[in-house]
């Protein structure tokens, strides 16, 4: 959960991947949207950065697709 009080706390997003090598960019992208349209585009930066290592982590580390839960 976000502790930023300009975030509403009922917002929430589930992201899904296929395994595929273009998830993590596309993950990256999404995210950005997601926090650029709900007016918090300054952390955005960080949160893009972690959901790629995760996403490519899961792609490179398992058989299957990812999600990913924004919120």
């Amino acid at each position: 959960m976000c502790n930023d009080p300009r975030v509403p706390e009922d917002w929430d997003y589930t992201l899904q991947f296929p395994r595929d090598p273009l998830a993590p960019r596309i993950a990256r992208r999404m995210l950005r949207l997601i926090l650029e349209e709900h007016g918090v585009h300054d952390l955005a930066d960080t949160a893009e950065l972690l959901a790629s290592e995760l996403v490519t982590n899961t792609y490179a580390h398992s058989d299957g697709p990812a999600s990913m839960n924004v919120r």
